[in-house]
């Protein structure tokens, strides 16, 4: 057995002091990192948050403008059948004019009919008007909602990015993390 001198032992204590130092060095920074990783996983959890959100916007908004659709088709269909009432009434008007030419008698009550008709003539041209002015609102309306989907679209797959990029960028801290605790429990 060999006895050991004092500067060996010196050596070896400092050699000591210097490790657990350097232990604890490394033990202040894990603590400084695993702060981090909790802040990035919070905000991790905000965004896919907000993600959700904007894809339950994105959601409300295709709905609305689904249902716009439909409303555009129903107004389509009433402004064809007025089209075909209003053409219908035209060809009233063409039969009365021809029996006008007839009869003196017939012209006063075709006249009569004739104002009627003009009337609803020109109720018929205010509706076509009232519903194309509507169709066009509408459009106006699926145009600003399409362009607000598309806008919503845009902020959710941006944050999809941020997201993954703040996964990749958590995954990269833990793998970083992983050997410095087991350094730290081995302490």
């Amino acid at each position: 057995m060999s006895i050991v001198s004092e500067t060996e032992m010196k050596e070896f204590f400092q050699r000591l002091i210097d490790s657990v130092a350097e232990l604890s060095t490394q033990a202040s920074k894990v603590d400084g990192l695993v702060e981090q990783v909790q802040r990035l996983s919070e905000r991790l959890n905000n965004v896919e948050q907000e993600n959700h959100n904007l894809h339950s916007q994105v959601a409300d908004a295709n709905n609305t403008v689904a249902r716009m659709d439909s409303e555009i088709n129903i107004l389509r269909i009433q402004i064809e059948n007025e089209r075909a009432v209003n053409q219908s009434l035209r060809d009233t008007i063409v039969q009365r004019d021809a029996g006008v030419q007839s009869l003196e008698q017939s012209f006063r009550q075709e006249q009569d009919s004739h104002k009627i008709t003009t009337s609803e003539r020109d109720d018929a041209r205010q509706k076509v008007n009232e519903l194309e002015r509507v169709i066009n609102e509408a459009n106006d309306r699926v145009a600003q909602l399409s362009s607000d989907r598309d806008n919503w679209r845009n902020k959710a797959d941006d944050l999809d990015r941020e997201a993954t990029e703040l996964r990749q960028r958590l995954n990269r801290v833990q793998a970083v993390l992983q050997p410095l605790q087991a350094v730290a429990e081995v302490a």
